[in-house]
Order: C-alpha cells, then structure tokens, then sequence
C-alpha cells in the first residue's frame, strides 16, 4: 500500500518562515501583509541574523521580523490561540518597542506593526486592529498597532478573479491539497506555493521539524 503523504500546513510556523525566506513565494505573503496592514512590506529586510540560533528546529520555528528605517513589523502565526498566546504577543510588542532605548537618554523612534494570524472563527469580524487611545479625546499613543486575523471566518473561499485577499486567507484553514488547489483555482502565486507544499511533504529533515513542531504546540495547547 502506498505511503499516505503527509500534508504540510500553512498554518505551521516551520512553513511560514520556510516560504516567507524564499524569493520566489514573496509575492504571495507581501500581497498578503499588504492587504492586511496597507504597509509595502516588498523592500523590508527580513531581520533574520540576530535571531537565528544554529539550532534548525528552534530557527524554523521563528516567526517573521521585518525591518526598514524605523519600522518594524511581526508577523505571528497562532495555530492553537489561546489568551496566554495573545499575551506573549503583545509582551514581543512592548519587548521590541523597548529595544528603541538607547544608551543614556538617546531614544530611536521606532514603530512596531504586529499581524498575527488566528485559527480562530470570531462571531462578527474577519480582521481587527488595536492601538492605544484617549477615550475622551481619541487622541492615539502612535508607537504601535496589532491586527488580528481570524482565519475561520475566511473559510472555503474559492477564487473568483477578484476575492484574493479572501481566498488567501483561506488557503491557511485547508486540510489537504485537494482542498488547497480547489480554493486558489487558477491563482498563479497561490499554485506555486501548494506545489512547494507538495514537494515539502517529501523533505525528511523539514519534515521532521513540522511533525516536531506540530506536536509540541498540541501538548502546550492541552497544557492549558
């Protein structure tokens, strides 16, 4: 009997990063980022050098740090949201907004733009945005802004010729690519990334750090 493949979810922050890294599929996430936030992320610097450990599991499980002038952007991807995940986010916000202090009393006005990707459905809204702001007066504290996708709400959209933001959304909630080819269609950026899904499920070493990963946040998940 032939081996079943094994299906590699977008929802994985192995695949994340892994395609985020790759040229040829930046097209798709930049439209993607884009459509979320109005922000041309295009000629961003993926902030990878610090971050990266040596440590292949760890580095792929890294979520996506975007630089440019005095802009810095955070991508999350939130498989098993919970409220100490959204916590632990918004914790990033504040620890990257307090790396603008410099030495002595020198401040680097820094702007830190947070998208995390939820799979979650919300009962009324497909996306929101937070920024702090005066009651009275509506006055924002300009330092920084979240979004929140909640990818449940975009499910089984199918490509009409004008719904790709939609329907990109939906490719995260796919549980096979059977599913995946019949909601991108004809799509030509959202075909070239399920093909390097397909050709991911036969990577042994990238897969191994998937099932990892995979694993992992399930125990952490029933944890709480």
């Amino acid at each position: 009997m032939e081996e079943e493949k094994r299906f590699i979810s977008l929802l994985s922050d192995t695949t994340f990063k892994y395609l985020f890294k790759n040229n040829e599929y930046r097209k798709f996430f930049n439209y993607l980022i884009k459509s979320v936030t109005d922000i041309d992320i295009s000629d961003f610097k993926l902030y990878d050098a610090e971050l990266n450990s040596g440590n292949k599991k760890r580095d792929y499980r890294l979520d996506i740090l975007l630089v440019k002038d005095d802009m810095i952007i955070s991508v999350e991807m939130n498989q098993f949201p919970s409220e100490s995940t959204m916590y632990r986010n918004r914790l990033f916000v504040y620890t990257l907004l307090s790396k603008s202090l410099n030495s002595g009393e020198n401040i680097k006005n820094k702007y830190v733009v947070q998208v995390n990707f939820n799979k979650e459905k919300h009962p009324f809204i497909g996306k929101a945005s937070y920024v702090i702001m005066d009651e009275l007066t509506k006055r924002e504290i300009k330092d920084f802004k979240i979004y929140d996708i909640y990818l449940e709400n975009y499910k089984d959209i199918i490509y009409n010729g004008d719904n790709k933001e939609k329907m990109y959304l939906s490719l995260f909630t796919a549980s096979s690519y059977e599913e995946l080819r019949r909601l991108a269609k004809d799509e030509k950026e959202a075909l070239k990334v399920l093909d390097e899904l397909e050709r991911l499920a036969i990577n042994d070493e990238l897969g191994a750090v998937y099932d990892n990963e995979i694993m992992q946040k399930k125990m952490l998940n029933f944890a709480h």
